[in-house]
């Protein structure tokens, strides 16, 4: 039978953008990183005296993944002029409707002022160029609405001596175009986060300078009525030693599934972003309560606890995990898209580009976050699975033992587009090569009806499913079983009892959730 998998607590969760480095300053040679403890930071040096103090900083994370965060070392000016101190860009302090002009760069003038500039970035020392594996920007930015002006980025590529389009500042689609946000119909009404990913056909070392290791990013307006306040700019350069196992959890492995969190959470959780990393729930077999070995969660703190422009990752949540033993799965939707996510713009760019090609209907209902047209005839697959990529990587970067793909079966769902069967399983196949390639394992999910196809099996690691027993299909994951994978099972409708005994006498780590997928209720049935 064909229906929407959906994914129902998809409503609830998520509202995030990329972190930034809370309350850096300097004192001496220690820097203070407030939040994020995870940072290990390596010696700054001056840039001279238009620069800022240029900090090299690299995630404490597995093997094989690293994050570098880079702060702007200058600023030239092409057209137009600036006002304000470069080493406020270092410092994100700026949030809501506040406007301290001692904490950001004013690019143009609110007369109306022309602007091409760029700012120069250093890849650290200690980066190898050949081991990048994707760059991304990330800004907070106070800006005027897109019919006012674009204000768009670029970065520059070394090898074909261009800029390459990264986006605008807008957040959410913009307020014109095939797919508006309301939230950008407004001019300079709060703070926002822009956040792209280079994703040129070229390796990620050619937007590199081989001599000088400078990134080049290009900010540019192309009206003469407006102007851009910048708070806080960072390139997030991720690199792979290309080393690493990977982990597949056995059958027997009781866990839980954790997509949203409250600002309760936050104040219960504090230092693993809101994801109860010890919960214990009594067991449908009665006796004590029983405590998950694995956790599947974000990769972003939940806004309802940092608010919507203070958002962190969950690395704490994944360190305490490994700290008591556990593991933990990162969560990415990949074969939809949804408004609130910090990369949200570029998809829009790209189906804007070709016409409404990429785009597609409403995801169950959900009128934020829209499916995905898996066909390569104008590149879209190919698009889907750099940006797929690119959030792999931070989720690598983080620790993650696994990641969870959602979102894989459009081919029989009302996506607005015509996806062959062979289409979506290739690209199903194809995220697999990706999160192996990061040293993850990686669950079938929301595919239920492609999972007795041998080629699916083969490829995906374990099973995550939502509802297998109340739509009678438990019984498509048994040559998983025989192949020995785990299969991890959600039920939000049916009682303990109705489905409990039939997974534990089938060895399926079943549990009862409700659908905004909380911390709690959470009922493992063994």
């Amino acid at each position: 039978m064909k229906r929407q998998r959906c994914h129902i607590a998809k409503a609830f969760f998520l509202r995030f953008v990329l972190p930034q480095l809370p309350g850096l300053r300097v004192a001496g040679c220690v820097i203070d990183l407030g939040k994020r403890p995870e940072l290990l930071l390596i010696p700054f040096m001056f840039l001279g005296p238009t620069s800022l103090l240029q900090v090299e900083a690299q995630t404490l994370s597995g093997p094989s993944y690293s994050e570098w965060r880079i702060s702007p070392g200058s600023i030239a000016i092409q057209q137009g002029s600036y006002s304000g101190s470069l080493t406020a860009l270092a410092t994100k302090d700026q949030t809501g409707t506040q406007n301290n002009s001692a904490n950001y760069v004013q690019f143009g003038t609110p007369s109306g002022q022309q602007f091409t500039g760029s700012l120069s970035f250093t890849a650290p020392s200690g980066i190898t160029l050949s081991q990048i594996t994707s760059i991304q920007l990330v800004a907070n930015v106070l800006a005027p609405q897109d019919t006012v002006d674009s204000w768009d980025y670029g970065i520059y590529n070394w090898k074909n001596a261009a800029y390459e389009h990264l986006g605008n500042q807008n957040h959410c689609g913009g307020s014109t175009g095939l797919h508006t946000c309301r939230d950008d119909s407004g001019s300079f009404l709060d703070w926002r986060w822009n956040q792209y990913n280079a994703n040129g056909d070229g390796t990620k070392s050619d937007y590199v300078n081989p001599t000088t290791r400078e990134i080049r990013i290009q900010l540019a307006s192309s009206n003469a009525s407006s102007y851009e306040d910048m708070d806080w700019i960072s390139l997030a350069v991720y690199t792979s030693s290309g080393s690493g196992t990977i982990f597949n959890p056995p059958t027997n492995f009781r866990w839980q599934y954790q997509l949203s969190a409250s600002a309760a959470d936050g104040t219960s959780y504090p230092s693993t972003q809101g994801i109860n990393t010890v919960v214990c729930g009594l067991p449908f077999t009665g006796g004590s309560c029983v405590e998950p070995m694995i956790i599947d969660f974000d990769f972003y703190e939940d806004a309802s606890i940092t608010g919507s422009n203070n958002f962190l990752y969950t690395t704490g949540a994944v360190n305490s995990l490994h700290a008591l033993g556990k593991k933990a799965i990162g969560y990415v939707d990949a074969g939809d898209t949804e408004q609130v996510r910090p990369d949200y713009q570029q998809y829009v760019d790209f189906d804007n580009a070709c016409n409404g090609c990429l785009i597609g209907n409403p995801f169950s209902g959900f009128r934020n976050e829209y499916m995905l047209n898996l066909n390569n005839d104008k590149g879209q697959a190919d698009f889907i699975r750099k940006m797929v990529a690119a959030r792999t990587d931070r989720v690598a970067a983080n620790g993650f033992d696994a990641v969870e793909y959602d979102v894989l079966a459009n081919y029989e769902n009302k996506s607005g587009f015509t996806i062959p069967y062979a289409t979506q399983a290739s690209f199903n196949i194809s995220l697999t090569t990706i999160a192996h390639n990061h040293f993850l394992s990686v669950p079938l999910k929301s595919d239920v009806d492609q999972a007795t196809d041998s080629t699916i099996e083969s490829a995906f690691d374990f099973v995550i499913d939502e509802q297998c027993n109340q739509y009678s299909q438990c019984g498509n994951y048994s040559s998983w079983q025989a192949a020995g994978k785990s299969i991890f099972n959600v039920e939000y409708k049916l009682s303990t009892g109705k489905f409990c005994p039939q997974d534990n006498a089938t060895n399926f780590n079943g549990i009862l959730k409700n659908y905004s997928l909380d911390v709690t209720p959470y009922t493992p049935c063994r």
